[in-house]
C-alpha cells in the first residue's frame, strides 16, 4: 500500500491549507478502498471507514477520527471527473500489477442503472466496461454516445489496459478486424461472439470446424445456472 499512497500524493490539494483536517492523500485513500468495497454514496463511505479503521489505521493515521460524508463530498466536489478516473484506474494498476497472466477479462457494454429518462432529449448512460475475472473488478471503463458506438469504444478501452497474457472475451459487437489486431498487439488472446450478420465469415468458421474441428461425446450435459439468483436448466459445456 506504501506504493498507492505515493501515487495518491502526487495529486494537488487546492484545499485552504489552514482549514485542513485530513491529509489529501488519506482522503482519497479511504474513498478508493470504500469504492472498491462497493460504496454508492458519501454515507457508505462513512460507513466503510467506521468499519475499517483499524485496517486504515495500518497505512495512514487515523488519529483525526472518522470524516463526515460532507467531507468526502467535498473531496470529490474538488478534483475533476476525468481525474477521479485516473486516480482510481492509477490504483488498480498498481495494486493488481501481479495479476495472473492466465487472466480473463470480459468487454461488455450496460446501461448504467437509474439513468434512464422519460424525456427524448436525454439519453441513458452507456459504459464499455472491462472486468477481471481473477481479481473480481473492473479494470477501466468508458462512457458512450449510444450502444452502436461500442465498437469505437472498445479499442480506446483496449489502449488503457495491460492484456498480455490475458484472454479478452466479447460478444459478436467486438468482432471486428481493429479490435482483434489492437488485442494481438498487445500479447492478448480472444474469444469472440460470431453471428450470422457476417455472413461470410461466418460460413468460413462454420466449414472450418465442420471438416477440422472434434466433437467429444461428452461436449454438452444438462446443469442448472444458479449464478443470477434463480436456478435455470440448460445445456452447458463440458
Amino acid at each position: 500500500m506504501t506504493e498507492v499512497l505515493a501515487f495518491l500524493s502526487t495529486v494537488e490539494d487546492v484545499r485552504e491549507q489552514d482549514k485542513i483536517i485530513y491529509p489529501l492523500s488519506s482522503l482519497l485513500f479511504m474513498s478508493i478502498c470504500a469504492i472498491f468495497c462497493g460504496a454508492e454514496s458519501w454515507d457508505d463511505m462513512v460507513v466503510f471507514t467506521e468499519s475499517r479503521k483499524d485496517w486504515l489505521s495500518n497505512y495512514i493515521d487515523m488519529s483525526p477520527g472518522i470524516p463526515c460524508y460532507s467531507t468526502f463530498r467535498r473531496v470529490f466536489s474538488v478534483i475533476d471527473p476525468s481525474s477521479w478516473s485516473a486516480l482510481i484506474e492509477g490504483t488498480l494498476g498498481i495494486v493488481i500489477k501481479e495479476r495472473a497472466p492466465e487472466d480473463q477479462i470480459p468487454i461488455d457494454g450496460k446501461t448504467l442503472r437509474g439513468t434512464r429518462c422519460s424525456s427524448k432529449e436525454v439519453r441513458a448512460i452507456q459504459m464499455v466496461s472491462a472486468w477481471s475475472v481473477s481479481n473480481k473488478i473492473s479494470l477501466a471503463d468508458i462512457r458512450t454516445d449510444s450502444k452502436s458506438n461500442e465498437i469505437k469504444a472498445i479499442p480506446l478501452l483496449l489502449d488503457l489496459l495491460t492484456v498480455e497474457g490475458c484472454t479478452i472475451s466479447i460478444d459478436a459487437i467486438g468482432c471486428q478486424e481493429e479490435i482483434l489486431k489492437k488485442i494481438i498487439e498487445k500479447g492478448g488472446d480472444f474469444v469472440i461472439g460470431l453471428k450470422k450478420n457476417q455472413p461470410s465469415l461466418y460460413q468460413e468458421v462454420h466449414d472450418y470446424s465442420k471438416e477440422h474441428g472434434e466433437k467429444p461425446c461428452n461436449l454438452i450435459e444438462d446443469a442448472f445456472d444458479e449464478s443470477h439468483g434463480r436456478s435455470v436448466p440448460g445445456a452447458f459445456h463440458d
